[in-house]
């Protein structure tokens, strides 16, 4: 076979033509796929080298080899197709390594004359007749399955070949609606250390300032709640995962976001998105891998993930996750701790049984904490404050900590089907002590800021939840036909507590006097007091029909039940006390494959959300949102699914909504709601839009992933249903390894551009910041990386609040270096 070289800029051929995500999009027929790893040292070069390469994928393991060892390795992806490696661990030179790789897959590593290696079939193994004469050992048929695997965590991939969101595992391609998948590589390299870094570097969403510094993030022009956040698929009841108490992303393999309704995944809910968290499991082999990290403005953080078999079998298997982060902000006064520690145990019961208990501790503590941003003139423009300014005063403090516990116990049946039992219990809780500073400044006389109260609140929340399903697949008609069927329960019990203390003590914005009050005594006890239940049930089953070789049909449903009560502990009355029986959210979705690439689909989902917990100004609760989801794309993969694109049109409709009333503040005169002083008004809202998508490998060594949304929303009076949601929003992440003597280093960028919004006269201009980054390996254990974010020093809103809520800048020109080690 003639050896293959390596162009000094390697592309798939295909992917000469996809360098963009329009081009991406327009490659409508692409065969099979050439590899070429980067040139590096002669294959005559026999000095050893230290390798950790787990079992897996035989392409990936290559490619990790390629990438240690400097090698060039030349293969076609027909060759490693289904093929797996056992991995190759130890010391080894080149020759010994790509035979420990090889072994089992019957193919073998020919060395070539300019250097480099090139793959082959093994030669058949012939043994000598008794009497003389060659025999043929008899022929062995090895048959196996397309890798599936969603796991993305040492694959170095921006994609993942399988989604598990929706409990029955299927590609992205197969999926009937948007998903954007960020892997443990991304994650790591934009050094996304917790879930709401993850949230705002995915495609469509944008941050929104409301809810007392819980940091909100809208989708599709919906807020995504609390219940949309899963762990493994489950509900994970999360409280404000992104905002009072903050998740460390340390703990996850990759996070799944489907955009859209969620009935394929959480049944009723707002059409925003789902946010499937996948924790990361015990691997088959011994690992340690320690990160170290130093940051501007004294950021801190190390983080240690080891584990591997614990009996000599292999058959129970351990892994530990631990991170702490220390550090200060761009803004004055606040400081932030946070310890985090994860374990997990696997236990094979059987062959076809395992049993697996994990549980995660994670405390936060935040001195100058504020829940306000920055305000503005009443005429809406910036006060062009420094961006160092902050309104907190030195004894403010926001405290959170969560407990989680998990088991889950699954059985491998007859005939491809699989039952799982997941149980999960956990508490959060946060507490907080805050002076509250807020109140536009008129232009004239230049006052309006202002001390507005002194802030006592705790909120307690103890969750237990159980899942149980069944799924698999069955041959009828012709044709291969998946199925899910599962039931669920869960019960969030809430204790809600605060205590304000009003002030107008006049406050000068432009030099703001961070110890102006005296630091207040805790109350005996909170002056509103609220205990609330939330009891949900659910009956739900789908199932993927292959209608024909190319057309497969997706349908479901989920029956609902719900009761939510709440009472006033005070004043010993119900505030709420609200039931739905056996609610029905049906979904379909259809998906043609035109070619081995490419596929087109529709979807439609009703959308149905409780209300029960918001307010009008009159004190009154809403009904039930009903409304309608429709979406319609094309989907492409390529590379054996290490590529995927994505465009897709959406159409939302929604009833009876609660919406945002601005209008009550800055109090509402209905009275406490369960979680805010907010108001709500009921309206009929319309979003729609499109968004398109490319994630994955475009070459060997080049990553990317990034989205563009264009989004309209509007309600029934014609206003814009959120403004604070920029009709054009821009993602994209990149990441390419250099080729030959410079294969040691790894750049990247990150760029994130959108369009105008705006919230009552408070505008956010469009901008784009830019994020650089370069990695250089040390060695095979031992890798450097510096991040620069906002390159360009670029003076822009994250997010805004209006001339009440306030503005928060973006983080200014900052870098990170860490130092990452695997053993």
């Amino acid at each position: 076979m003639a050896p293959l070289s390596a162009p000094r800029f390697p592309l798939y051929p295909q992917a000469r033509a996809c360098r963009s995500l329009v081009l991406a999009l327009a490659c409508a027929s692409l065969g099979g796929s050439l590899h070429a790893q980067a040139p590096g040292a002669s294959s005559g070069a026999e000095a050893a080298r230290s390798y950790s390469i787990p079992a897996g994928p035989l392409e990936d393991a290559l490619n990790r080899f390629g990438r240690d060892s400097g090698l060039l390795l030349s293969f076609t992806q027909d060759q490693v197709q289904r093929l797996r490696s056992p991995g190759v661990q130890g010391s080894h030179t080149a020759r010994s390594g790509l035979d420990a790789l090889l072994r089992g897959t019957g193919l073998e590593a020919a060395a070539q004359a300019q250097g480099g290696y090139v793959l082959r079939a093994a030669p058949r193994v012939r043994q000598t007749a008794p009497y003389g004469g060659d025999a043929a050992l008899p022929e062995v048929r090895v048959t196996a399955e397309a890798v599936s695997s969603p796991i993305t965590e040492q694959t170095g991939s921006y994609t993942t070949r399988a989604l598990s969101i929706g409990k029955m595992q299927q590609s992205i391609r197969e999926t009937p609606q948007s998903v954007t998948v960020v892997t443990r590589q991304q994650m790591d390299d934009q050094r996304m250390t917790a879930i709401e870094d993850v949230i705002v570097q995915t495609t469509g969403a944008s941050k929104s300032q409301r809810n007392f510094g819980s940091h909100t993030y809208t989708m599709r022009g919906f807020v995504i709640p609390d219940d949309n956040y899963l762990m493994d698929g489950v509900s994970s009841g999360a409280l404000s995962p992104t905002g009072w108490v903050p998740m460390d992303s340390a703990i996850f393999d990759r996070v799944e976001v489907l955009r859209g309704a969620g009935a394929l995944a959480v049944g009723a809910g707002d059409p925003s998105g789902v946010v499937n968290m996948v924790r990361k499991r015990p691997r088959a082999e011994a690992h340690f891998e320690i990160a170290q990290s130093i940051g501007s403005w004294n950021n801190y953080r190390t983080e240690i993930d080891t584990g591997g078999p614990i009996n000599a079998a292999g058959t129970v298997r351990g892994r530990v996750v631990a991170a702490y982060t220390d550090r200060d902000y761009f803004y004055d006064v606040a400081h932030t701790r946070e310890p985090l520690f994860y374990g997990v145990i696997d236990a094979d019961l059987g062959s076809r049984t395992r049993l697996t208990g994990g549980y995660r501790h994670q405390t936060v503590d935040t001195p100058g904490y504020t829940i306000y941003g920055l305000p503005s003139y009443t005429t809406g423009a910036s006060l062009n404050l420094p961006r160092s300014t902050s309104l907190g005063q030195n004894w403010n403090r926001h405290k959170a900590q969560t407990d989680d516990f998990f088991a889950e116990l699954s059985h491998a049946f007859d005939g491809a089907w699989v039952g799982k039992i997941t149980a999960n219990h956990g508490n959060s809780d946060y507490t907080q002590k805050l002076s509250t500073a807020r109140g536009a400044i008129d232009p004239t006389t230049m006052t309006g800021a202002s001390t507005v109260s002194q802030y006592f609140s705790r909120r307690d929340l103890d969750y237990s939840g159980l899942d149980a399903n069944l799924t698999g697949s069955f041959q009828a008609l012709g044709g291969t036909h998946k199925f899910l069927v599962g039931a669920m329960w869960s019960r969030q019990d809430t204790f809600i507590g605060n205590t304000t203390v009003p002030q107008r003590i006049a406050v000068d914005i432009f030099n703001f006097n961070h110890g102006l009050i005296p630091e207040p005594a805790n109350p005996a006890s909170y002056a509103n007091r609220q205990q609330q239940r939330v009891e949900t049930a659910g009956l739900y089953a789908s199932t993927r029909l292959e209608l024909a070789k190319n057309l497969h049909l997706s349908l479901g449903g989920r029956l609902n039940w719900y009761q939510s009560r709440t009472d006033n502990l005070v004043t010993g009355t119900v505030l709420n006390d609200y039931q739905e029986d056996a609610q029905l959210t049906p979904y379909a979705g259809l998906v043609y494959d035109l070619d081995p690439n490419w596929s087109v689909y529709a979807s439609y989902a009703d959308t149905f959300v409780t209300q029960s917990q918001y307010l009008s100004a009159t004190g009154g609760s809403f009904d039930p949102a009903v409304g309608t989801n429709l979406e319609a794309g094309v989907k492409g993969e390529f590379f054996d699914r290490k590529l995927n694109v994505a465009f897709a049109v959406f159409d939302i409709k929604k009833r009876n909504m609660a919406l945002y009333d601005n209008s009550t503040l800055p109090s509402c005169p209905g009275g406490m709601i369960i979680t805010t002083g907010d108001c709500y008004r009921a309206v009929s809202v319309r979003s729609k839009g499109f968004d398109a998508e490319v994630g994955g490998q475009l070459a060997h060594g080049w990553q990317i992933a990034g989205g563009y949304t264009y989004l309209t929303s509007k309600d029934s009076s014609g206003a814009p249903l959120t403004s604070d949601a920029p009709r054009n929003l821009l993602r994209v992440s990149t990441s390419y390894n250099l080729p030959g003597d410079w294969s040691a280093w790894t750049v990247g960028a990150n760029v994130a551009a959108q369009s105008r919004a705006y919230v009552e006269t408070v505008k956010n201009p469009g901008h784009t910041v830019l994020d650089l980054r370069a990695s250089y390996r040390i060695n095979p254990h031992w890798t450097a990386a510096l991040n620069i974010n906002n390159v360009t020093d670029k003076t822009y809103w994250s997010a805004i609040g209006g001339t009440i809520g306030g503005s928060y800048y973006g983080a200014p020109r900052n870098a990170t270096l860490t130092l990452r080690g695997a053993f």
